[in-house]
């Protein structure tokens, strides 16, 4: 058998499979990436879950408390504080059911693959993910275009619309963007409106408006939750950006490709 001469060149399968290899390398360390920003996520909802959790557990223990110390002045109050930790172990059934789901959102780190998707279902579930830390820290999370205010005069964000995006990826980018926001609020609203770019067909615009007192100065470079967020919304066709900053009000606006 001819061995081959030490000048031949590789093979073309064979540089095909260490480019690969290569790339591979790079999506791997993304993707570590990926998982420690949605780890550090997860730890930060279980934190506000706990917090959420105190209210029914006390009203329960309290009503409680009174029966047992034979507070009550008669048994029809006896069984209204009786009727009132039952209502409140119920809402605490609910919440945990809630929560158990939330805490156990999966979001795979694998490489993106963009569809055909729907974006109002989506967005309720990002709603669903951030409302607690927003809550916590006395923010006003105010997205209209799905629960819209009796006042507002924002339309409901269309069922049907739908965007080229990868579900799981597009999730953990709006997360991130979320989770940003958040934390640059200390105190004030943070409000969702969507709207067409009329510069750009095929394309929709997610704008988030910051507005109170911000943490000073505005930082997007070195931001984990920013950086990762970026990446994905670039590797779907999308945008994100930072398109006011102040102290007092910062616009967020994210560019996505719709789905024809």
């Amino acid at each position: 058998m001819r061995e081959p001469s030490p000048t031949a060149k590789p093979d073309p399968p064979l540089q095909q499979a260490a480019s690969a290899d290569k790339q591979e390398a790079v999506d791997w360390q993304f993707a570590f990436e990926r998982s420690e920003v949605m780890r550090a996520f997860q730890q930060e909802l279980l934190v506000s879950i706990g917090h959420e959790l105190r209210n029914p557990l006390s009203s329960q223990m309290g009503s409680l408390q009174l029966v047992l110390s034979d507070l009550c002045d008669s048994p029809e109050e006896e069984r209204e504080y009786l009727q009132s930790a039952k209502e409140a172990v119920e809402r605490l059934i609910k919440l945990l059911e809630e929560y158990t789901r939330l805490a156990r959102h999966d979001l795979p780190i694998q490489p993106l693959r963009p569809e055909p998707t729907r974006l109002r279902p989506l967005l309720q579930d990002v709603y669903s993910l951030t409302r607690l830390q927003a809550q916590d820290q006395g923010i006003r999370y105010e997205w209209p275009v799905l629960q819209p205010a009796p006042a507002s005069e924002v339309p409901l964000l269309p069922d049907s619309l739908t965007v080229w995006a990868d579900p799981h990826g597009l999730v953990q980018a709006l997360l991130g963007v979320c989770r940003w926001g958040i934390r640059t609020l200390r105190y004030g609203s943070m409000a969702l409106h969507p709207y067409p770019t009329a510069e750009e067909e095929g394309r929709l615009c997610l704008g988030w408006n910051l507005e109170g007192r911000c943490h000073v100065p505005i930082q997007t470079e070195g931001c984990a939750v920013w950086r990762v967020s970026e990446r994905l919304l670039r590797e779907m066709g999308g945008q994100l950006e930072l398109c006011e900053s102040g102290p007092y009000r910062v616009g967020i606006k994210v560019t996505l490709r719709l789905a024809h």
